[in-house]
């Protein structure tokens, strides 16, 4: 067995001879470490066992167990982690011997004797690894804000007593927060980070360039991510329309930076900015940026992004608690900058955390004041043209979009007093008037309803309360004298070919009129969800029955939450059976109708799926083998028209969002929504049937269909 002293210096020793151009070893000269690694058939067979009966399947990381972290897996098997490329052993780092980097028995094919001693990230001691031929960037890239957690000790030592953080050292840290806030070489150029399980990510390759999806989204999650990718709003403009991604901006001069004293991520000199590429923009054509210049280009460019705070919510199945912070929300607060130079004006967040965090573990801290609570956001949600663009008194004026003294409580004014306003501060409306125009629309009223307005009228006779959540959820709490039917039955099955169409009219009529809700033609049916359960789906179904009289609860059940009122528990009500009657519309359409839509100029392709799903980085492996998007489809993420609590935003706004995107009314021109199951696309039809869009189809299979179709 080698000492990890031993593998260092046989290690020097190699490195001098290992990275010139070898060919590849024959099987026979290949260490049992390599014979293993690369036959994909024995490591699937070593692994089944795990996977089949293992207590905890090895495909879910341990660390995504808490309720706030939103990482999600990579769609790799158990095997895939460690299976190594064949490519690799004739690759420059392939010429090492597996053990001097990962120690570990090379002679023996018994797997518990093979990997006792193993180093699984060697890099995570880059000094004597990766260090040894890339000792300029290691000597860096150690202190860099990806590798060194000191600002993240820096904050809680300024907050917390000696002995709070001591304990939060052998728990939380270790458990939760370092799994992001400390990288290695290994984690950003060889596999995935450890918060997402884990595993090689390309067979052991080295990559230069780390990837996008499965090496920086999964510690950028939330709300970086979500916000770039259109998970959660429009996507940012760089990578929705230029297909830009993490390293076209941050590149390795940035990454490798030592932040060795630095006050935190905005004060080092290769930190990357706007003006790096926009460069004399307070000197060219748009008069705004000559007459703003006192403010941060994210004032203006930034569309309405999530704070940070789903990593800090919740418990894991350990009990180690990692915050109470509140659910993300979006928002856009102006305060003033807190550092010496730059604009007056910019963005400011909240901090993550609150006086209660960690009480699980450590109680209150001792010095929470210490620090402040708002600090300086530079959100990845840029678009050329926001809201706040639009019309200048958008801004000005709009005292909500200020964070002032006023907004935050008493006890956070001394330690925030730096980047608050005062009230009587707040920019002046303006004469000036920023002109836009709307694609006209016409709202139904009577469509969207809000919370209050459900329970002042829940008990009329011509009122029908739906709720299409799943069985289970709806008996566990809903909306008092709701009736229930899962979206579910809506549409065909995972199993169908193609998957998730919707149910004939006719079929339907039976599914309504059998289900004992008492639903005539003459009822007004008001339907909610949870925000992920297919209300979209019963409008949807509903309208397709030429049922006129639809409304939809703004926000889901979560509004009536909010809204103060309680829900009722157990099975739903039933009355007589009913026969509905068919006046049946044509609102769906298949791959064919797309194409002949398309091809003759009378139909336009609206893909309301987040971004990175329509630029191919990402897929539902569920429904289909590849990712990708129609051809010529136009991106709008649903999302974009939702506050994150699930209410839509203002009819004004909604016009403004949809004008802007080239999503207009004609009558001589169909806007057929497609997404990836329908799902989203009835969603979607139901926001444009409210603002009165006409001649608007929903791609029936969506792109289950239409990959299924052009493979």
């Amino acid at each position: 067995m080698f000492s990890t002293k031993t593998a260092t210096l046989f290690l020097l020793s190699f490195l001098g001879l290992a990275f010139f151009s070898v060919p590849a070893a024959s099987s026979s000269e290949l260490s049992q470490c390599a014979l293993c690694h690369i036959d994909s058939g024995l490591i699937d067979e070593l692994t089944e066992e795990a996977i089949m009966y293992g207590d905890d399947k090895p495909e879910v990381s341990s660390l995504q167990k808490g309720k706030g972290y939103m990482v999600q897996q990579a769609p790799f098997d158990l095997y895939e982690k460690v299976l190594v490329s064949e490519s690799f052993l004739s690759s420059t780092h392939g010429q090492i011997p597996c053990q001097l980097c990962h120690l570990g028995d090379p002679d023996t094919s018994n797997p518990e004797k093979a990997h006792q001693g193993m180093i699984k990230d060697p890099s995570l001691d880059s000094d004597n690894t990766c260090g040894q031929c890339h000792q300029d960037i290691v000597s860096m890239a150690a202190k860099s804000l990806h590798m060194d957690p000191a600002p993240l000790y820096r904050a809680l030592n300024k907050r917390c007593s000696t002995s709070q953080v001591e304990t939060l050292e052998q728990g939380t840290l270790q458990g939760q927060c370092l799994s992001c806030h400390q990288g290695s070489c290994g984690s950003c150029h060889v596999s995935r980070p450890k918060v997402s399980g884990g595993g090689l990510r390309d067979g052991h390759i080295f990559s230069k360039k780390p990837d996008f999806v499965f090496q920086c989204l999964p510690c950028h999650t939330s709300p970086t991510g979500t916000d770039f990718t259109g998970k959660k709003g429009k996507g940012d403009v760089h990578y929705r329309s230029h297909q830009m991604t993490c390293s076209d901006c941050h590149t390795g001069k940035e990454l490798h930076a030592s932040a060795d004293g630095a006050r935190d991520r905005y004060h080092f000199e290769q930190r990357i900015q706007c003006t790096d590429c926009h460069e004399n923009i307070s000197e060219g054509p748009i008069p705004e940026h000559v007459t703003h210049t006192n403010v941060s280009c994210y004032v203006c460019h930034a569309a309405p992004y999530q704070n940070c705070n789903s990593c800090h919510t919740g418990t894991d199945n350990d009990g180690i608690s990692y915050s109470q912070s509140p659910p993300p929300e979006k928002n856009i607060r102006i305060g003033l900058n807190p550092d010496k130079t730059g604009p007056r004006y910019v963005l400011i967040r909240e901090v993550g955390i609150d006086r209660n965090t960690f009480t699980a573990d450590i109680g209150r801290m001792n010095k929470f004041s210490a620090l402040p609570t708002y600090k300086k956001a530079t959100p990845h949600t840029i678009q050329r043209r926001t809201w706040q663009t639009a019309d200048c008194n958008h801004c000005h004026g709009n005292k909500e979009l200020f964070l002032t003294q006023d907004s935050i409580p008493f006890d956070e004014i001394v330690a925030n007093n730096h980047v608050l306003l005062k009230a009587k501060d707040v920019p002046k409306k303006v004469l000036a008037k920023r002109t836009f125009i709307l694609s006209p629309t016409d709202p139904d009223p009577a469509m969207k309803v809000t919370a209050t307005w459900l329970k002042k009228h829940s008990k009329d006779k011509n009122i029908l309360i739906l709720d299409t959540r799943t069985k289970a959820q709806y008996e566990k709490g809903h909306i008092p004298g709701a009736y229930h039917l899962c979206f579910c039955l809506f549409r065909t099955g995972a199993d169908a070919s193609p998957p998730y169409m919707m149910q004939p009219a006719e079929t339907l009529a039976k599914i309504f009129g059998s289900s004992r809700l008492g639903l005539t033609p003459n009822k007004r049916i008001v339907i909610y969800d949870d925000g992920h359960s297919g209300r979209g789906i019963a409008f949807l179904a509903l309208k397709l029955l030429g049922h006129k009289q639809v409304s939809f609860l703004d926000g889901n059940i979560s509004s009536w939450e909010r809204s103060g009122f309680k829900l009722a528990s157990g099975k739903a009500p039933k009355t007589k059976v009913t026969k509905h009657p068919v006046r049946a519309k044509k609102l769906l359409v298949d791959n064919l109708g797309i194409i002949e839509g398309m091809g003759t100029g009378k139909a336009m392709v609206v893909d309301v799926r987040n971004v990175a799903q329509h630029n191919g980085d990402m897929n539902r492996a569920d429904i289909a083998k590849k990712g990708g998007a129609i051809p010529d489809s136009l991106s709008f993420p649903l999302q974009t028209l939702l506050e994150s609590n699930g209410t839509f935003y203002p009819d004004e706004q909604l016009s403004w969002l949809l004008s802007t995107a080239g999503i207009t009314q004609s009558k001589d021109k169909k806007i057929i929504v497609t997404c990836n199951t329908n799902m989203l696309a009835a969603e979607f039809y139901m926001i444009l049937t409210y603002l009165g869009y006409e001649n608007v189809l929903v791609h029936d299979g969506s792109w289950a269909e239409w990959s299924a179709e052009f493979e």
